[in-house]
């Protein structure tokens, strides 16, 4: 063979090589450098094979070789991506998970997910006040998702203690007492919930490339060195961070920044359900929650949805908002003193009402007439 024909047979190796690696690359099944070192290595190794090889035979016993050497690296670059997949998932905390027996059918009935936000860094073990709170009502038959934000000044009846307190100071008693009551209160069974903290909101966003938010005003963060235009805004991790803490920059306060958690968390939804971010992104964002969420779902059923969701791409979601209006006043609290007056939000009944609504008719759409 004349070394044109060597250089030419060595460039069509590479090329199918190289774009046999950059599927992988594109389908986050190997990290970049890994898949740059393999494609070196891979040329070297074509080089060297032309340079011994005599005739055609030797060419298709090499071609044979190089495709057998490709199946290879994809069944062990596969079998890497289970065991992180595997390992991730154990690493998430699960909290009281429901036994198998109770567990929502997740893929077919409707449910609710408490998603609890306390006001903390790194571990998520640690106790704190549930800064955020949010009721997520998901309809997988219509493909519909209701998101209840509740102020976390919020004065309710604390589920154990049968005393008002502040929302947020159920989180210093548990997760479960937070989600205890507000199904007391909005009168709903939650079947899970997600206790998530700053560390995850950032990690999540960074894992999927950022989020689109589209910003009512022109804002600066008073705690942290971010500016957001009016209209559309790019957010990193930290942007979106400090965009859905924000309170001080809007003269209704706490109800912007319930509207502006929502936006983040509508975005994030949006752009994890999409084809390309679930295909490419999953072992990332995997990683990205792995030590800074706590959720009573089971493994199975976190996997299931993401299935559901990879079989039938086409289907979009309806995501809705609304959340819960109220006064304020000052009042005692059962966790800081009832003889201790704080700020609070006194809950308008009309608006408790038309949420509770808004969370029945996601669930059971059918029944509206």
């Amino acid at each position: 063979m004349n070394n044109t024909g060597r250089a030419i047979t060595v460039l069509v190796l590479l090329f199918v090589e190289a774009v046999f690696l950059f599927m992988l690359l594109l389908l986050d099944v190997l990290p970049m450098k890994i898949g740059l070192l393999i494609l070196v290595t891979l040329a070297v190794l074509d080089v060297c094979g032309i340079l011994l090889v005599k005739s055609r035979n030797d060419i298709k016993q090499m071609a044979g070789a190089a495709v057998c050497l490709a199946v290879c690296i994809l069944v062990c670059a596969g079998t890497n991506v289970g065991f992180e997949t595997i390992y991730s998932l154990q690493k998430i905390s699960y909290g009281n998970e429901l036994p198998e027996s109770e567990q929502t059918a997740v893929t077919r009935e409707p449910f609710n997910i408490c998603v609890t936000g306390i006001d903390i860094w790194g571990d998520i073990d640690q106790v704190s006040r549930s800064d955020v709170n949010m009721i997520v009502t998901v309809n997988p038959k219509t493909r519909t998702i209701m998101l209840t934000s509740v102020p976390r000044d919020s004065y309710v009846v604390l589920h154990s203690f049968g005393e008002y307190d502040k929302l947020t100071h159920s989180g210093v008693w548990g997760v479960d007492e937070t989600v205890k009551t507000l199904e007391d209160w909005l009168d709903i069974d939650i079947n899970y919930y997600v206790r998530v903290n700053f560390s995850m909101l950032v990690d999540i966003v960074n894992a999927i490339g950022g989020i689109d938010v589209y910003s009512d005003y022109a804002f600066k963060s008073a705690i942290h060195d971010c500016t957001y235009k009016k209209g559309w805004n790019h957010l990193s991790g930290k942007q979106a961070l400090y965009f859905a803490r924000e309170r001080k920059a809007f003269e209704d306060e706490d109800q912007q920044r319930i509207k502006n958690q929502q936006k983040v968390m509508k975005a994030i939804i949006k752009k994890v359900s999409s084809s390309k971010v679930l295909l490419t992104n999953y072992t990332r964002l995997l990683d990205a929650v792995d030590d800074e969420m706590q959720t009573s779902m089971s493994q199975r059923e976190i996997t299931s949805l993401v299935k559901m969701q990879l079989v039938d791409m086409s289907q979009k979601w309806t995501i809705k908002t609304q959340s819960v209006q109220g006064d304020l006043t000052m009042r005692g609290t059962y966790t800081m003193g009832m003889g201790r007056d704080l700020l609070v939000s006194i809950p308008r009944e009309k608006s408790v009402e038309k949420v509770k609504q808004g969370i029945q008719e996601t669930l059971h759409p059918e029944e509206d007439n």
